[in-house]
């Protein structure tokens, strides 16, 4: 499994490097300082690192970067993401498209994580595509502003139903 700010910027730079390659990938994500454990706190330099290299791995990018803030605010900010793509091409020649993969992935990551949405429409401007999204927590057992908490948590959740079914395939067949 990746980070929580993995989880929730590496589908949308997969999404635009469906489209066009992606020579450079940075994302930001703000989460609530107060949704931030010790772990995380001890961790921020590996949480770049290995953010970084999903990007370049799993989202498409030739090369990327990766930043976290906590943020003190009360009261507590929700998970805040801001993708910026540098795509090889024009993107903006391509930008329905690229629009189109976005909405794509963002239904899938939905069907998981339903606080997962847009902050605000994609922009496209030249080769460079910036996605801002936010997660919102269930509310069920983490406060709402938790959903760097709740996206990692059903990611790894999917991740298991999913090997869960595997295995039982292999053991009907």
């Amino acid at each position: 499994m990746v980070t929580c700010g993995g989880q929730a910027t590496i589908p949308m730079v997969k999404a635009v490097s469906d489209v066009l390659p992606v020579g450079y990938a940075e994302i930001v994500a703000s989460i609530s300082s107060r949704s931030a454990g010790p772990g995380t706190r001890q961790n921020i330099d590996e949480f770049t690192v290995t953010t970084a290299n999903a990007l370049k791995e799993v989202g498409g990018a030739k090369e990327s970067k990766a930043i976290i803030t906590l943020n003190p605010a009360d009261p507590p900010i929700l998970m805040r993401n801001t993708i910026h793509v540098q795509t090889a091409g024009d993107a903006q020649a391509h930008a329905g498209a690229i629009k189109d993969s976005l909405e794509r992935m963002l239904g899938k990551v939905q069907g998981y994580v339903p606080g997962y949405r847009f902050k605000a429409d994609p922009v496209i401007k030249g080769n460079i595509v910036t996605v801002s999204v936010e997660v919102e927590g269930n509310g069920d057992f983490l406060p709402e502003y938790a959903g760097n908490l709740d996206i990692i948590t059903s990611a790894a959740v999917r991740t298991g139903g999913s090997y869960g079914r595997e295995h039982a395939k292999g053991r009907s067949g």
